[in-house]
């Protein structure tokens, strides 16, 4: 086996790891929060050494934050006509479903809430990954402020919907409901006026 077919192989198995673990500390973040998980458990699922996570990821907050990393990959809502972006936010926040089994990296984060840690972690990977693209794709007046109410708006109705359970919604009824949402998120997007009253 020559040299380069080495590299080769001991990097496929590098990313193949990594991609082992981040789905399996997916996997627990979004179903135990992130307090209660521990690597160990997460090195088990993955079927891997422990040490591995600190080789690859550094410890607990960098694997979570790689967990949060893959979720926030919003470019493709950000394509199409800039009208119907208030429509493809609220579309696709409304049809997550906590109890459909699915792993989304958003529920892990909502779940991992309530720790300060985490917490700060989900923050600054928001601003870097939605808000601060989302201002420079806006433009205009008070881009940065009104991404930032678009991120609240988001987060606010992913929450109360999927870790509190205020609003759980039949598949049919979410169609209803984003037809409300949109308009809302559309004024932040092109606010009356060109100017968004900030409270």
């Amino acid at each position: 086996m020559t040299e380069e077919v080495t590299s080769i192989r001991k990097k496929r198995d590098a990313a193949a790891t990594k991609n082992a673990l981040l789905h399996a500390a997916l996997r627990r973040f979004a179903h135990e929060g992130y307090e209660h998980v521990g690597l160990r458990e997460i090195a088990a699922d993955a079927g891997v050494d422990v040490a591995l996570i600190r080789r690859y990821f550094g410890g607990k907050a960098q694997l979570f934050s790689a967990t949060v990393s893959e979720g926030m990959k919003f470019d493709t809502l950000l394509e199409g006509d800039r009208a119907g972006l208030g429509e493809r936010l609220a579309r696709y926040i409304l049809h997550k479903n906590a109890d459909d089994g699915t792993l989304d990296p958003l529920l892990a984060q909502l779940r991992a809430a309530t720790n300060a840690e985490a917490t700060g972690l989900f923050r600054d990977r928001l601003e870097v990954q939605f808000i601060e693209p989302l201002a420079t794709w806006l433009g205009g007046e008070q881009a940065f402020e009104r991404a930032s109410l678009i991120a609240s708006y988001l987060t606010g109705l992913a929450m109360t919907r999927v870790v509190l359970r205020v609003t759980p919604l039949n598949p049919d009824e979410v169609e209803p409901l984003v037809r409300l949402v949109a308009p809302a998120l559309q004024s932040y997007i092109d606010p009356p006026g060109g100017k968004v009253v900030l409270l």
